[in-house]
């Protein structure tokens, strides 16, 4: 800092000299024109023809002569107070960057001292002009003693005429003389103004040039002094993390880390004492936490069981194992340390609260699951395991006791290994491949058309059929069968019950549908399905069925037109697309003679109008008169002839022999307990309009629903 200021003291110097020199010139030029004057006028003053009208002018022209050496200085100060004022702002500014640390200081400096000589040498200045005023001074006394002279001379001279007359002649003459040389002055003042206007212009250049060859002669000085002050601020740097870092490892020695905590209590940033009390004040209420696999929490009370806990004195050996001298690492990690604790407590109470806890219960605990590749959304995925809440109750109880024993402030179970886990997680790498390579039949999506229902069941087709072989997935002709199988199973209605619901009062009952349902023929949908599985394309395979029931859509397979017979009321009901077409009462099977409607789910299988209906063909034994030559014999004759035989207009068979149709021509009455001794043999009589409407609207395949309300009680 020293040198630098020397440079900037040195500069300044060369700078004031400059504008010292350049004042110099212009108090040079003043004195020169001032005394060359001076001598002309001291010449004149002696010449003895001079008259006192000469004298005069002689004292006005010396007096301009000095006012115009005043006007000089004037210009010279003013010059100098405007290289003052622009100094002044240099200063300001060199200032303001001695406050940033910028070099440019030097030059404000510099324009101080310039300043000040420059004030110095116009108050010389003015002194030298006060000097030649008094001179002046003298040489006007001495003017005025001539005058008087020449006054007295003309007192003589009063008388004489001609030289008042020429004195006046002269008097003219030299006033106009007079005012000859003061335009004469006029011009030189101006003259010598423009002079000291054109060396200040050229004294500002000088200075400008000064200043920056300052400016560029710091710049090269401060280079290498920069690399001395980063070197000395590399330093301080140094010795101030070095005080940091044994600051920082005295202080730790002897307290804990931010986020240390010693048999699971927080201790953070306390010395010995502290934490001991804290750990002391923690064991009077002490309380075991446990954290279950869901994040529930229980709590053991060391008052249920009579806990009584003496803390060991292992504090310093935690501070050892804290690592002090890392501790501008290790402050920034969590820290656990245990202290041991000699703890007792009843254990008979300790089993009574083991006993009480509902988790241990086997009836609530949730079996654990593997993660595999499921499908989800029709999509391959891997699907997560299940951790479930299955407890080892012997590994938990120990870890209770354990956990006391070191009067830990809490337990989690799944760090204690209490729970029985999955052993396949999400994250397995054969889970991983096994997705990706299950992920190859993606493009071959293939839906399943049954009947009036589409299936589109994406990748869980693939799911149930892809068998690995080796390093790769196939198409398994074996799990396809059983796919379809399972399709069977759950689609096949033939010959099984339904659940129907009836007309009366939303009363429902179950019919066995053993001429009426679905039946899939396994063996040609499998032959269509693998096909379609191992092309690789997407497609649609239609599921061949034997038999076909009405929908597969709704409640069942009986859909929303159907006949509805009610053996219990005697009534018949036809819906016809979930409407009610027509209604009336009936006649069904003679009960008494065993000749009862059976019940049960149905179809129509055939209509006629009109037709015959005839019964069984029977043997019938009759004795007829024959002619066995000329004479007329009785004998014995069997013939098989039909049970019975009933012309009808409509007829609508659903079970074999037995149907719907009209009884007009036998029959005036229906409903009531008839059928019971007067039934039919087994067919469903009809008025006539109401046989008519079920023939005209119905067709063969449509359900016919028969049943009792008790059929277990029927008589």
């Amino acid at each position: 800092m020293d040198e630098k200021k020397k440079i900037i003291q040195k500069e300044e110097t060369d700078i004031t000299t400059k504008e010292n020199s350049t004042v110099t010139d212009f108090e040079d030029l003043y004195e020169k024109a001032s005394s060359s004057e001076l001598k002309k006028s001291e010449r004149e003053s002696s010449r003895g023809e001079m008259s006192k009208k000469e004298i005069s002018g002689k004292k006005e022209e010396k007096k301009e002569e000095t006012e115009s050496g005043k006007e000089a200085v004037t210009e010279i100060k003013k010059d100098i107070s405007k290289k003052e004022e622009s100094s002044k702002g240099e200063k300001k500014d060199l200032s303001e960057k001695k406050e940033a640390g910028e070099d440019k200081n030097k030059e404000s400096d510099k324009k101080e001292e310039s300043v000040r000589d420059e004030k110095k040498d116009a108050d010389k200045k003015t002194e030298s002009d006060k000097d030649e005023k008094k001179d002046s001074g003298k040489k006007e006394e001495s003017d005025k003693d001539s005058v008087k002279k020449e006054e007295s001379d003309k007192e003589d001279k009063k008388d004489s005429t001609e030289k008042k007359e020429s004195g006046d002649d002269e008097k003219k003459q030299s006033h106009n003389k007079d005012a000859k040389e003061n335009e004469k002055k006029d011009t030189s003042g101006e003259e010598k103004k423009t002079a000291v206007s054109s060396n200040a212009i050229t004294q500002s250049k000088r200075i400008e040039e000064a200043k920056k060859a300052a400016e560029q002669k710091a710049m090269d000085n401060t280079k290498p002094k920069s690399k001395k002050t980063l070197w000395i601020v590399l330093g301080l740097a140094a010795s101030l993390l070095i005080i940091v870092y044994f600051a920082g490892f005295i202080y730790f020695s002897g307290h804990f880390y931010q986020d240390a905590a010693i048999n699971g209590v927080n201790v953070s940033g306390m010395n010995k004492d502290l934490a001991k009390q804290t750990l002391d004040n923690f064991y009077k209420d002490y309380v075991l936490t446990i954290e279950t696999i869901d994040g529930n929490q229980i709590t053991i009370d060391g008052k249920d069981i009579s806990m009584q806990i003496s803390l060991r004195d292992e504090f310093n050996a935690c501070f050892k194992k804290q690592q002090a001298y890392l501790w501008f690492v290790n402050m920034f990690s969590p820290h656990e340390f245990e202290i041991g604790a000699d703890a007792k407590w009843e254990d008979s109470a300790l089993s009574d609260i083991f006993n009480e806890m509902k988790m241990l219960d086997k009836k609530v605990m949730v079996a654990p699951k593997d993660a595999y590749v499921g499908v989800e959304d029709g999509k391959f995925t891997i699907v997560k395991e299940v951790l479930g809440s299955t407890i080892d109750r012997d590994k938990f109880e120990a870890a209770v006791r354990d956990s006391l024993s070191s009067v830990m402030a809490s337990l989690v179970m799944v760090e204690a290994g209490c729970y029985d886990l999955p052993d396949i997680y999400d994250t397995d790498e054969e889970l991983k491949e096994e997705l990706e390579l299950k992920n190859e039949y993606a493009q071959g999506e293939v839906k399943l058309q049954l009947d009036d229902i589409t299936l589109e069941p994406g990748m869980e087709l693939y799911d149930e059929v892809l068998e690995k072989k080796n390093d790769s997935y196939e198409v398994s002709q074996k799990l396809v069968k059983k796919y379809v199988q399972s399709l069977a199973k759950k689609y096949n209605t033939l010959d099984s019950d339904r659940t129907f619901t009836t007309s009366f009062n939303d009363k429902t009952v179950k019919v066995h549908g053993s001429a009426f349902g679905y039946e899939l023929n396994e063996e040609e949908t499998e032959k269509v399905l693998y096909k379609a599985l191992t092309s690789g394309k997407p497609s649609t395979v239609e599921v061949v069925f034997d038999s076909k029931g009405y929908t597969l859509n709704g409640e069942n397979d009986i859909g929303d037109t159907y006949i509805e017979v009610n053996l219990s009321e005697q009534k018949v009901i036809a819906y016809k697309n979930g409407k009610k077409l027509a209604e009336g009462d009936c006649v069904s099977g003679k009960e008494a003679a065993g000749h009862g409607t059976c019940i049960g789910l149905y179809a129509i299988q055939d209509k006629l109008s009109p037709t015959v209906l005839r019964g069984e063909k029977k043997p019938v034994t009759k004795t007829v008169t024959k002619k066995k030559g000329k004479k007329k014999v009785k004998v014995q004759e069997t013939t098989y002839e039909y049970e019975y035989e009933s012309p009808v207009t409509f007829w609508m068979q659903f079970n074999g022999g037995i149907g719907l149709h009209d009884a007009a021509g036998w029959r005036s009455t229906y409903g009531g307990s008839i059928y019971y001794y007067s039934g039919s043999h087994g067919c469903v009589n009809l008025p006539y309009s109401l046989a008519e409407t079920l023939y005209k609207n119905y067709d063969i395949g449509d359900p016919v629903v028969v049943y009792f309300w008790d059929n277990e009680n029927r008589r």
